[in-house]
């Protein structure tokens, strides 16, 4: 069953100390480079039964302090409309440190066998031991 939904990624870009008063690092511009290149990848990598519609990178950079209070962390979000042909297919968008927010726009009801809890539960464990794999 096709599902189009609204993905969002916040892309992350910490604070550094500087080597010097002129080396300054702004948080906001890096986030604004990694958003870029990630959209570049999002754009041009081919990903099996889905297919990125839109992507939307107008909101704004924000930042907030880290746990210890010490550094200052900018995000800079993305929001992806994508078509999948399952509901397997999105697996793969949502398992990365970078995903924030799912909203499943079409249908607006799902209705789910034990066949496709079974193959939705399989997917996403396989792809929860490649990650930690890769790590």
């Amino acid at each position: 069953m096709p599902v189009k939904a609204k993905i969002r990624y916040d892309y992350k870009a910490e604070t550094q100390g500087r080597r010097f008063f002129w080396q300054r690092h702004d948080p906001c511009q890096a986030a604004k480079e990694i958003r870029a290149r990630q959209i570049a990848l999002l754009r041009n990598l081919p990903f099996q039964g889905l297919n990125v519609t839109d992507l939307d990178s107008s909101q704004e950079v924000y930042v907030m302090p880290e746990a210890g209070g010490q550094r200052e962390a900018a995000y800079a979000p993305v929001e992806l409309t994508v078509e999948a042909e399952s509901l397997e297919d999105l697996m793969q968008l949502t398992l990365c440190e970078e995903f924030r927010k799912i909203k499943v726009v079409e249908p607006s009801e799902l209705h789910l066998s034990t066949g496709d809890v079974e193959r939705l539960l399989f997917k996403m464990t396989a792809e929860y031991r490649e990650e930690l794999d890769l790590e």
